[in-house]
């Protein structure tokens, strides 16, 4: 980062930005590690002439329509943020710049593991635009809510339609849905009890830390109980906001459906550049979303390794043994490599504009 970024700590994280720079080096190459092993195990099974020949023979307007999609569904994150600011901020602040602080969250949550640093990094730019810090809080977490919701949801609805084409190809990855699961289903929970239940959660959270301290895996209980309570204070305005503005959760929930769904039916567009129509575009979502709730709780940079094996283990059957490899790599391509680029080209613009509205304003301030 420049040296005329800004320098206050985020309330999240409670360091500057370029103290993240050493983690996101270091997720990167452990992310690009990742990737290079999972490619070197992949092309054991085909070469790079079979694998360019496969591309030629796609029909390119489908792979257009799956960079679409993928763009549509980063666009959909900053609408979702944008949606949450205009009900419960009372200064404007313009679609353009709220899809900007969406991509700058898509950025960092690609390249840290488990994207710990996504929402931290929208926070601190949203701040340092001018955004107060409780109403970027707040709206953070109702976006952040509306997804857990959704990630869920969407799997919930299908898995009754589509058990045995799901069952039948998880393999391994049943084990990490399960776990995916519970994991969701817990953070869903805890969100609610915290929401309308602050004694309850409060409970809660101070026997898991208690026993964290006493397993000398938290060393400074009183800090974490601060930050905690602070978490479950804004938890609680976030129920206020949805009694007092129901249609807002349903945008949200609206917001996330259509981005994650354009998420999940990426592959389906990929599978129609082949040439194959035997299986629906339910099919391709239902298995994605079953996918994506697997894997997006583990702790790497990007879901890399662990998205292209789950990919070529789960939609095998759809696309048979000599497409799988290239089907993966062109879905791959459109969902993550596509807008990591995008997002971080993104990410730098907002980062330039940043810097120079800091210079301008020290100016301003030397001049008086």
């Amino acid at each position: 980062m420049s040296k005329t970024a800004p320098q206050s700590a985020t309330p999240e994280t409670g360091k500057n930005p370029k103290n993240n720079k050493r983690l996101r080096m270091v997720s990167t190459l452990i992310m690009l590690a990742l990737i290079a092993v999972t490619l070197y195990v992949i092309f054991r099974d085909i070469t790079l002439g079979e694998f360019w020949s496969a591309v030629q023979s796609s029909d390119p307007w489908w792979l257009l329509a799956s960079l679409g999609a993928a763009l549509f569904a980063a666009l959909m994150f900053g609408v979702a943020l944008h949606l949450a600011l205009r009900v419960l901020y009372g200064k404007p602040i313009s679609l353009l710049r709220n899809l900007g602080f969406g991509f700058i969250g898509q950025y960092y949550t690609s390249v840290t593991p488990a994207g710990i640093a996504g929402q931290p990094m929208q926070l601190y730019y949203m701040i340092a635009f001018g955004v107060e810090v409780s109403y970027a809080s707040l709206s953070l977490l109702l976006v952040n809510a509306a997804h857990q919701v959704v990630v869920l949801l969407i799997p919930a609805v299908l898995l009754p339609f589509r058990s045995a084409l799901i069952l039948d190809n998880l393999g391994a990855f049943l084990w990490l849905f399960i776990l995916g699961s519970l994991i969701n289903i817990a953070l869903i929970l805890f969100l609610l009890f915290a929401m309308f239940s602050k004694d309850f959660a409060g409970r809660i959270v101070h026997k898991v830390i208690a026993l964290l301290t006493k397993l000398r895996i938290v060393k400074h209980p009183e800090r974490i109980e601060k930050r905690v309570n602070d978490q479950i204070a804004l938890y609680q305005k976030g129920a206020e906001v949805f009694r007092a503005h129901k249609c807002l959760l349903i945008g949200e929930l609206i917001s996330y459906v259509l981005l994650l769904g354009a998420q999940f039916v990426i592959p389906y567009f990929v599978y129609r550049a082949f040439h194959l129509t035997a299986f629906g575009m339910i099919d391709f979502i239902a298995l994605q979303s079953v996918l994506y709730l697997a894997i997006c709780f583990l702790p790497i940079p990007g879901s890399a390794g662990a998205s292209e094996s789950g990919f070529v283990q789960i939609f095998r059957v759809l696309f048979q043994s000599a497409l799988i490899v290239p089907a993966m790599l062109l879905s791959r391509v459109a969902s993550f490599y596509f807008i990591l680029i995008f997002s971080g080209v993104v990410s730098l613009a907002m980062h330039l504009v940043l810097n120079k509205r800091q210079r301008i304003k020290q100016m301003m301030a030397k001049s008086e």
